[in-house]
């Protein structure tokens, strides 16, 4: 599927215009609404809250009404008995204070829990009588309590002139038909608010459909005349008609093109101006050619020759020089200038078996042989020792024993020299390199490690000529011969680089253990 989108198009990119479109619309749309329910909830709650609270307030100010009638009635009634006021009050309160049409209610009781007064609405039982009474004291509280399959909140207060237990209570239930009330305009609400994004996402989604056809389909008409137009460049060298191109973006491209048919038709010209002479020039530039072949051919057999005979040469002094630093060190001790001397042409003696393996290579005596490879490795470690020393370093090796593998010796040689070499002349000085040779499932791994920079291109590492580091010298030659005899012979190379160190692995095929 992402394979078809890489090859990318206008009808593509429109297409997926119009997709985000509906998606950007549609979770608009759900967060919108998702925040409307939130707020309608809350509300909810609030809208409860606020029915409970304004229905307490409701029942203490008619109590508060209650009170200060009774009071006012007692001090105009005076002169009347008890029963008298009793029969007087409940006249005036059924006639000014309780509605028959509404769901509060009015009460009062004597001390022990006699009606003076109830509203024809509701009347309570006796156990609701008492609990009211107890709440009466203490200068007021209110009740909940339900009774007949309904919910009732009660507030009584003691009138201390007469002591008795005065109140205002009403039905609350009523709460819920508000709140039935609330969620079907909040319901009606959403439901015409989706209506509008429907309709909204639909008159964007035609607007798209309507874009993606004008804007495309004149889009892909200049594109066509453009592909159209260079069809034909390549076979008449016709300009493209800039005024049948309307937008600015092509017009544009199409000066760029126009540009360079006018730069072809000079190329083009110039071409056949050439060609009129090309038998002549290339005759002369044959024979020209000709005879600098013949030439390089003689430099390069004469430097092939002189390459051999200096190589050659070279071998004998370093065999001499070698051989007397022997013998001198045979009959005396060792001298600190001989050994900074013998360092010196045994790296020289390095760089001889690379250059005599690049010359000699197609020539080499292919032959394997079953090599002690522990011993082969301690000699060369052994060889390398004074060079390390002259160098303010320490080689340390970890050879395990009877290890021999089918190699050549030559290139076996310049695999381990080459290693041990770089790991010496790379290293910082007073720090150890270590040279280690061990088996390991049915394979013989050959490693040297180092302490040193960290190698920044490993993968060009052994190219011909490439040096890690053109300060230190060299040719960049030993790595290359490395990897090629690696390569024959299916050594596998790892080379692991880092602040730490770094460690040059090869792994042979194959190893036998003789006992």
């Amino acid at each position: 599927m992402f394979k078809i989108w890489k090859k990318q198009s206008i009808n593509q990119i429109n297409i997926i215009a119009i997709l985000f479109a509906g998606i950007f619309a549609f979770s608009s749309a759900f967060i919108i609404i998702f925040n409307e329910y939130m707020e309608f909830e809350k509300e909810i709650i609030s809208t409860k809250t606020n029915y409970i609270q304004n229905q307490k307030r409701r029942a203490v100010e008619q109590t508060a009404r209650l009170q200060r009638l009774i009071k006012y009635r007692f001090e105009q009634l005076r002169n009347k008995t008890y029963d008298e006021v009793v029969i007087i009050l409940s006249y005036e309160i059924g006639a000014v204070l309780d509605d028959e049409n509404s769901r509060d209610y009015i009460f009062i009781y004597d001390k022990d829990g006699n009606p003076i007064y109830e509203s024809k609405y509701y009347k309570y039982k006796n156990g609701i009588i008492k609990k009211l009474i107890s709440t009466g004291q203490n200068s007021g509280g209110f009740l909940s309590f339900k009774d007949d399959a309904t919910n009732n909140i009660a507030y009584a207060k003691i009138y201390e002139n007469t002591n008795w237990t005065i109140g205002s209570g009403m039905n609350i239930d009523e709460k819920d038909v508000v709140l039935a009330q609330k969620r079907e305009e909040h319901r009606n609400k959403i439901t015409g608010f989706i209506l509008k994004i429907i309709t909204l996402t639909l008159f964007l989604y035609l607007a798209s459909i309507l874009k993606y056809r004008y804007i495309t389909d004149k889009i892909s008409k200049e594109i066509k005349f453009i592909v159209e137009s260079l069809k034909h460049v390549s076979k008449n060298y016709q300009f493209i008609n800039r005024s049948k191109i309307k937008f600015e973006e092509f017009r544009q491209i199409t000066s760029q093109v126009n540009f360079m048919i006018t730069k072809l038709k000079e190329k083009k010209s110039e071409l056949e101006n050439l060609n009129k002479n090309l038998e002549t020039l290339v005759e002369k530039k044959t024979e020209e050619l000709q005879k600098s072949i013949a030439y390089t051919e003689q430099l390069l057999a004469d430097q092939d020759k002189f390459l051999k005979n200096s190589i050659h040469e070279l071998n004998t002094p370093l065999s001499i020089i070698l051989m007397n630093i022997d013998l001198y060190n045979l009959k005396n001790e060792k001298n600190p200038y001989l050994m900074k001397i013998e360092a010196a042409v045994k790296v020289l003696e390095n760089i001889y078996g690379d250059l005599s393996f690049l010359v000699k290579k197609d020539n080499v005596d292919p032959r394997v042989d079953m090599i002690d490879f522990t011993q082969f490795v301690r000699s060369r470690v052994e060889y390398f020792g004074d060079v390390a020393i002259g160098n303010k370093l320490e080689i340390k090796s970890y050879i395990e024993d009877d290890i021999f593998i089918i190699f050549n010796e030559f290139e076996l040689q310049r695999l381990c020299d080459n290693n041990i070499s770089n790991a010496i002349k790379y290293s910082y000085i007073n720090e150890t390199i270590s040279v280690r040779l061990y088996r390991k499932d049915n394979h013989t791994v050959f490693e040297v490690e180092n302490k040193g920079d960290k190698i920044v291109e490993i993968d060009k590492l052994f190219q011909r000529y490439y040096r890690e580091d053109g300060a230190r010298g060299g040719f960049g030659l030993g790595l290359n011969i490395v990897h090629e005899i690696c390569e024959n012979n299916k050594v596998e190379i790892k080379v692991i680089s880092d602040e730490r160190r770094t460690l040059f692995k090869y792994c042979f095929e194959s190893s036998r253990r003789i006992a």
